[in-house]
């Protein structure tokens, strides 16, 4: 279950990059519910359950992505 503002929501996501900054860890990763690049809090990540899947794309194709929809949201899907 993944928290966001209160309220637990269940996603599948495929985790390609992980970031630290000062108070917080953030997971990025391509979100199948939303259908689009999201970040998560690791803080408010209340559990984790493995699926024996893989990856819908290569890590490196999904870290390209992310990138060019970082600079043009929307674009990339």
């Amino acid at each position: 279950m993944w928290t966001a503002a209160g309220r637990d929501s269940k996603r599948t996501i495929w985790p390609f990059a992980l970031a630290f900054f000062d108070r917080v860890r953030v997971v990025v990763a391509w979100c199948e519910t939303r259908e689009g690049f999201r970040h998560f809090r690791t803080d408010r990540i209340r559990k984790v359950q493995f699926v024996d899947k893989r990856y819908p794309r290569r890590r490196q194709v999904l870290l390209k992505h992310w990138r060019a929809d970082r600079r043009n949201p929307g674009a990339i899907t």
